[in-house]
């Protein structure tokens, strides 16, 4: 994986203040508006220089579990996250929600039917049965990635 804030992209605050209560809308991933998801992939592209694996599930409309059963592939389970890591929340054994990892306790995420904004990771936590961590392991740096 390339740094966290490698050259000639945004850093982490940046794309904090660029996202900050941008709407929640469903299959989004602009800088206009964001799922879950789509968040993401755009803080993948500008903070890392890095287009993550995108099926085609996603863009069909498929349940979040369905898109993360295929895209799972692409990352590496961690038991030590740092700073733009992910996080999947689960309800049962069926993945539910996705965030980033921000800081010690802390989330930026999209939230349904609201907007990006933090939360603490301890109430992601309470909400879910179970989260787990993963960092981005596949090796699919793209100089265009930054093109949103």
């Amino acid at each position: 994986m390339t740094s966290h804030n490698s050259q000639a992209c945004a850093t982490f605050d940046d794309f904090e203040r660029l996202m900050i209560g941008k709407p929640y809308v469903d299959r989004c991933c602009h800088i206009d508006a964001v799922d879950c998801w789509g968040l993401v992939v755009l803080c993948y592209r500008m903070c890392f220089g890095i287009n993550v694996h995108h099926n085609d599930d996603y863009d069909n409309g498929s349940q979040f579990a369905t898109c993360f059963d295929g895209e799972v592939v692409f990352w590496q389970e961690t038991d030590n996250p740092e700073q733009g890591d992910i996080v999947v929340a689960f309800r049962g054994n069926v993945p539910a929600h996705i965030a980033l990892v921000w800081g010690r306790d802390k989330i930026l995420h999209a939230r349904e039917k609201t907007a990006v904004r933090f939360d603490r990771l301890r109430t992601l936590d309470r909400l879910s049965t179970q989260i787990r961590f993963y960092k981005y392991a596949s090796d699919s740096h793209s100089e265009t990635a930054r093109n949103t």
